[in-house]
């Protein structure tokens, strides 16, 4: 288990827009439709999309469940992992 990033926002149609760790060797980057985690080891949705500069990529999470507002945005300022 890898550390992805910082959740920076939580959309309410099940998103995170995450800011990936800068402290990721170059090309150790995670690969599109990884599972991703939270701290408690769950899996909770898949990088959908990452756009921004090579060296510090933000990241897209759809989730796996379809929650309402409230559920999704318990995940902000959250370190997610990557499998």
């Amino acid at each position: 288990m890898k550390r992805l990033g910082t959740v920076l926002h939580a959309l309410g149609d099940a998103t995170l827009i995450i800011r990936g760790d800068d402290k990721r060797p170059k090309g150790d980057k995670p690969r599109m439709n990884s599972f991703v985690m939270d701290k408690t080891v769950k899996r909770i949705g898949k990088i959908t999309s990452y756009f921004g500069p090579v060296e510090n990529p933000y990241y897209i999470v759809k989730l796996d469940s379809r929650g309402n507002a409230q559920e999704v945005r318990r995940y902000l300022n959250e370190r997610i992992y990557v499998q």
